[in-house]
């Protein structure tokens, strides 16, 4: 019986996930298909409980926000076991098989830490107060010590500050009012992760940073990605984040161990290809 795997959410129609898996699973000789499942937050829960059987052929799914948060929720732990980073950051975006069970995690948190762990940096301004944002916390917290001491968040409403101060671990956050945007060109690395609208109105204001991590990729190039290759600054963009936060995925789905790096840049060569004949 072939594999099954597949990406749910709502829309779903624009993901890029079954481009990057199904190309991945060729790359690795596994017999697995993966789809996409066009499936709201109100219907996740009975969805899952039906699927998710001893039986069926499903490895995993991958979730977009909002189903990311929902996963976390009360209802979903009599039958799935969300680790403990992922509650504590509420967002998990992995469903996958064990031998025990069902389980889920966040490879959100793993693909920031891919991305940014041999990049140097010492002032970091973070934009946006979302489950993309708090996984970029909590990335931060686990790398050395020594390297990130204190952070800036800047976020238009402060009802998610004490879920964000959560999702660090010894370092100092400090919040600022979304008015306070064009601070943001003095930091050294400046991660965004508001959609682009948001992303839009502070363009004029944003005149490129050192580093620049946009978790945006739609519509590519995004508007802040934009400003950053005119001034010629290291962008890592959204497509790099995808195809970084799919390596752990690959791997908890298939159970096939891979050389990370190899695997990092051959999807991330392929899925520019597929947005550069768009």
């Amino acid at each position: 019986m072939i594999s099954q795997a597949a990406v749910l959410g709502s829309p779903i129609a624009h993901s890029l996930s079954p481009a990057i898996h199904n190309f991945a699973y060729r790359l690795l000789g596994f017999d697995g298909k993966y789809g996409a499942i066009e499936i709201d937050q109100t219907a996740l829960l009975a969805w899952l409980r039906k699927e998710l059987t001893p039986q069926s052929s499903w490895i995993g799914f991958s979730l977009t926000m909002p189903l990311k948060e929902v996963l976390c929720s009360r209802p979903f732990s009599e039958f799935i076991t969300v680790d403990s980073r992922s509650l504590r950051i509420q967002s998990a975006n992995t469903i996958f098989r064990e031998p025990s069970g069902w389980s889920a995690t966040s490879t959100d948190v793993t693909g920031f830490s891919f991305l940014l762990k041999y990049r140097k940096f010492e002032s970091i301004a973070l934009l946006g107060s979302g489950g993309t944002a708090r996984a970029a916390l909590a990335s931060l917290s686990e790398l050395e010590r020594s390297k990130v001491r204190s952070i800036s968040v800047f976020r238009r409403s402060g009802t998610k500050d004490d879920l964000l101060r959560s999702c660090m671990v010894d370092a100092k956050i400090d919040f600022h009012d979304w008015s306070h945007i064009p601070e943001v060109n003095s930091y050294d690395l400046v991660i965004n992760t508001v959609p682009a609208e948001a992303a839009l109105s502070i363009a004029d204001h944003f005149t490129g940073v050192p580093i620049l991590l946009d978790a945006l990729y739609s519509p590519w190039l995004p508007p802040l990605s934009v400003k950053q290759r005119e001034v010629s600054g290291e962008l890592i963009t959204g497509l790099d984040l995808l195809c970084a936060q799919a390596l752990d995925q690959l791997r908890l789905m298939t159970q096939v161990e891979f050389d990370r790096q190899s695997m990092f840049h051959a999807l991330r060569d392929h899925l520019y290809t597929l947005v550069d004949q768009v």
